[in-house]
């Protein structure tokens, strides 16, 4: 015990601490005069209400500057109580407190603290509020007769079922040795107190619904022992129903039975839980199973730790757990219902779980759901460490059952109230885990009395990327659709293109450390070219495009499939950006690079449709003219991506070959730009998971250091993008680590970052349509800019409605990419005349939710359903994108709070060399289609969040 308070603790609170528990310890044997109730009135005798007496009581104890206040053997019938400072109530053995069981006798009460639980008056028989030094003690009994008390709505707990025990914004509370029966709800709530004893009780509620056995509520250093509890509800439980947390909590040496959860931190979470250390707790069923209000015959969980109201999660340590039964032994959970503590208050940010440790938990006998550890999409679990668990179960999930758990998986439930069984049975057998990083398994053991199919594991966005917070990084960095990138380095920032089909096209980043990126500008809005206002160009755009800085100048090249070669410059890389300049009319030239010699001769490297060979031209010195057509300096293996550099003297060409998915980077060099060149691989899969990683860029960081930027095709988020150290010798690049030393590198998972003092930067995804519309934004196809504005209703996008047979051909489509393999997008719309508006996503499927005249209806493949009729003014939607399952799931809402499924499951599918999107549409089917009708139709859009999955 001293152990645990000196590390929880600093050091003058330690002391403190200590002290005043061995004062509350000595309580019995210093108080000033015992006060025996039998002397003010009391009557041993249940027919008579001895209220009153035991009130008289307490008061001249208070007024007498404190004591004892003794309550004989025998059986008491009393109401509500109030206690005072420095008055100890002493219950002597064969003493009883009844509670009486008419409503009249309880008296209202209304603290001044605010907080969920005290926004009416509410009822209890013992309360206190704003008191210091008290005791409730001894070997008597306090029952409540809950069960005369009726349940009357899902919130009257405390209401018209009174607590048995309810202390507020008090300090230096001792209850010990005591029994405790039938409560109407919660047995005991301590409320924003501090210093707080409880030693050696029992209790027993299994009367009425809500009968939880403990409840700790905002509360700071408490010490929790010996309680032997038997609830219906739940046992042990922490809570945080107003913003200040469970802090500097020890429990220990516990017996617990409950048909919820034997020890739960939640659900009320505003404010959260700190430096919490549970331990040698044992879980059984309760000897009495001959009713249940609420949860499981055997237990829901024996450990359930949950934040889904805004507060924080921070250094939780259990262990030493001996369970048996329960449906799903352990859950952790971080939702969204966000509910406030203030009367209709919203929480409208997730909160965080970060620092478990759970060790040593033995279980028997459990029910076959298993265990969950579960963030949202962008909101994951942090940080925990769970070893030596011991899980018995019954097992028996057959193969045919799979399918019907993945569907139940599928919906995240991020608004529901959470429960260790809210799905059912989990994917695996041992532990489900989904949105956490960092989550570290030793010494687990799944065992099952019938055989299961489930593996002991299943984790879903788990390893997380990009920038870890912790001066490194996890490959992708960018976990989105960045095809054929090119970086370079100006002064102490990197700028960064990409291929790009859509309009405003070519989005041009900037980053402080190669691994956060912001966008800053895109090169040209639209085409002017036949044939692309036609919506026919799914696989045109700007194809593999290189950056360079010249002279003052930033300048960027890129070959479109059937028009040619393409360059524009900038002096600033945030804009404004030239007019493009058609360098040359030609079809089926690619992957353009510009290079600038010492003597100031201008070269231009590039590769043919189909991959190869590479060709170099000269070029004019302000870049806008081929001086000839080209010499052929190399012809390999599907040889494209050319990247011009010199380095000591040489010519480098840094190219991929071998396609895709299955190639890898070569580099080439020359002591003369022509050639000859020598050849070398630098960077190939291996043994890594990481397929073809190549096509990129070679560039140096402000220390020295160098790096590769290349991509990885996945099958439907798109060409993600890796970063990979680098270093040089003999005037070689070496990428990546040579893993099985066959002196080709090969891609790393994770590494230190290139410039370690820059802060994680959050991508660009949301916008309320205020001011300008955000630089993550493209259109689908070049932009009608006669049918979208930002001024028509201030916060709102209007899209007018555009004539189209189905999704694939709207013109009016607002897109940006999907990031991460986890994301969710919501949106809210209203429309107008005979508008189908919405949320869709695409690759090289379509599919969307939308609101026309009749109702809600879904779209896919050019075919819509209704599935919601209805004349609705305004509909929140909502889409979930998973692309390890590689399919959509859209929802609808006429609330903006409870969602309701649209239709089943939707396929998904990467395509056209470019990885799926997410966005908002608007368009008026060609068949109803009238000069009156299309211009009458329009729908607006209040905002758009997409929040992803790191």
């Amino acid at each position: 015990m001293l152990l645990f308070l000196k590390e929880m603790f600093n050091f003058a609170t330690y002391m403190k601490v200590i002290v005043t528990i061995l004062a509350s310890l000595c309580i019995a044997s210093m108080h000033a005069a015992d006060f025996n109730i039998k002397s003010y009135g009391a009557k041993n005798d249940t027919t008579v209400l001895s209220t009153h007496a035991l009130q008289q009581t307490i008061d001249a104890c208070s007024d007498a500057g404190g004591g004892r206040v003794v309550v004989p053997a025998g059986i008491y019938k009393i109401g509500t109580i109030q206690l005072k400072s420095h008055v100890h109530l002493y219950l002597e053995q064969g003493a009883t407190l009844y509670g009486s069981t008419r409503l009249e006798d309880y008296i209202p009460m209304k603290s001044d603290y605010l907080s969920l639980r005290t926004q009416t008056t509410t009822i209890q028989l013992i309360y206190a509020d704003g008191v210091q030094d008290v005791s409730i003690d001894g070997l008597g009994t306090i029952d409540g007769r809950g069960r005369a008390f009726k349940k009357l709505s899902w919130n009257d707990e405390g209401i018209t079922r009174p607590h048995l025990i309810r202390f507020i914004q008090s300090q230096d509370i001792l209850v010990r040795g005591i029994t405790l029966r039938n409560s109407g709800c919660w047995m005991q709530h301590y409320l924003a107190c501090d210093r707080l004893n409880i030693d050696g009780i029992k209790v027993f509620n299994r009367n009425n619904y809500n009968n939880d056995a403990l409840d700790i509520d905002g509360c700071h250093e408490v010490i929790v022992r010996g309680m032997i509890a038997d609830s219906d509800d739940d046992g042990i439980t922490l809570k945080s129903t107003s913003p200040r947390l469970c802090e500097n909590v020890r429990i220990s040496d516990c017996v617990v039975s409950s048909h919820c959860n034997a020890v739960k931190l939640g659900t009320e979470t505003n404010g959260g839980f700190r430096n919490i250390n549970i331990s040698g707790i044992v879980v059984k069923p309760s000897y009495n199973q001959q009713e249940k209000f609420f949860g499981q015959w055997i237990g829901s969980s024996a450990i359930s730790l949950e934040i889904v109201d805004g507060g924080a999660l921070e250094n939780v340590n259990i262990a030493d757990f001996t369970v048996e039964g329960t449906e799903s032994p352990i859950f952790v959970r971080l939702g969204h219902r966000g509910r406030g503590y203030k009367t209709g208050q919203h929480i409208d940010h997730v909160g965080s779980i970060d620092g478990v440790r759970i060790n040593n938990i033995q279980i028997r006998n459990a029910g076959s759901m298993g265990c969950s550890i579960t963030g949202l999409p962008g909101y994951p679990v942090r940080n925990v460490w769970i070893s030596n668990v011991s899980i018995h179960h019954k097992g028996g999930v057959k193969k045919d059952q799979l399918t019907e758990i993945a569907d139940s998986i599928a919906n995240e439930k991020a608004a529901d109230y959470p429960e260790a069984t809210m799905w059912g049975n989990l994917p695996a057998k041992g532990f489900f885990v989904r949105h956490a990083r960092n989550v570290q398994f030793s010494n687990i053991h799944v065992s099952t009395v019938d055989e299961d199919v489930r593996p002991d594991f299943v984790e879903v966005d788990t390893e997380g990327w990009g920038d870890q917070g912790d001066g490194t990084y996890r490959n992708p960095v960018l976990n989105a659709d960045f095809s054929d990138p090119d970086v370079i380095r100006v002064g102490n920032k990197f700028y960064m293109v990409a291929s790009d089909f859509h309009f405003m096209g070519m989005q041009v980043l900037e980053s402080d450390d190669i691994v956060n990126w912001r966008y800053i500008s895109q090169i040209y809005r639209r085409f002017n070219e036949p044939g692309w206002d036609a919506n026919q160009h799914y696989a045109g755009g700007s194809w593999a495009p290189s950056i360079r800085y010249h002279n003052g100048l930033f300048y960027v090249y890129f070959c479109t499939p059937d028009e040619g070669l393409y360059m524009s410059t900038a002096s600033n890389p945030a804009g404004p950006w030239a007019p493009l300049h058609l360098v040359k009319r030609v079809a089926k030239w690619e992957d353009p690079c510009p290079f600038w010699d010492e003597d100031g001769q201008a070269y231009l490297g590039r590769s043919q449709h189909g991959a190869g060979p590479i060709i170099v031209h000269r070029m004019s010195a302000d870049g806008k003219t081929l001086l000839d057509e080209g010499k052929t300096v190399y012809e390999g293996p599907i040889a494209e991506g050319t990247k011009f550099m010199k380095r000591n003297g040489w010519y480098y060409l840094i190219i991929p070959e071998g396609g895709v998915g299955t190639g890898w980077q070569t580099v080439l060099r020359a002591r003369n730009i022509y050639g000859p060149y020598e050849r070398r691989i630098v960077l190939e899969q291996g043994s890594t998971n990481i397929n073809g990683p190549h096509q990129g860029a070679l560039v140096d960081a402000p220390d020295g250091s160098w790096w590769f930027y290349h991509f990885q095709e996945t099958p439907v988020l798109g060409r993600v993008v890796h970063l990979q150290p680098a270093r040089w010798e003999a005037d070689w690049p070496v990428i990546g680590v040579d893993y099985d030393k066959n002196g080709i590198g090969e891609p790393v998972a994770a590494w230190k970052k290139p410039v370690s003092s820059v802060e994680t930067a959050s991508f660009q995804t949301c916008d309320d349509f205020n001011g300008v519309l955000g630089l993550h934004w493209q259109w689908n196809h070049n932009p009608v800019d006669t049918h979208w504005n930002l001024t028509d209703r201030k916060g709102w996008l209007t899209l007018k409605a555009m004539p189209a047979d189905s999704l694939k051909q709207v013109r009016n489509m607002l897109t940006q990419k999907v990031i991460g393999n986890q994301s969710e997008s919501t949106t809210k719309v209203s429309i107008k005349g005979g508008s189908y508006a919405g949320l869709f996503c695409s690759g090289k499927l379509f599919c969307g939710v939308g609101l026309c005249k009749d109702g809600v209806f879904t779209e896919f493949g050019g075919q819509r359903k209704l599935v919601a009729k209805g004349s609705y003014q305004e509909v929140w939607f909502k889409v979930t994108n998973d692309c390890e399952q590689n399919r959509h799931l859209f929802y609808y809402s006429i609330d903006g709070e409870h969602y309701q499924p649209a239709g089943s499951a939707f396929a998904m599918r990467g395509g056209y060399w470019k990885g799926i999107r997410v966005g908002l549409f608007n368009y008026i089917p060609t068949g109803k289609t009238s000069a009156k009708s299309q211009s009458s139709s329009y729908a607006q859009f209040d905002y758009f969040n997409q929040i992803f999955a790191q």
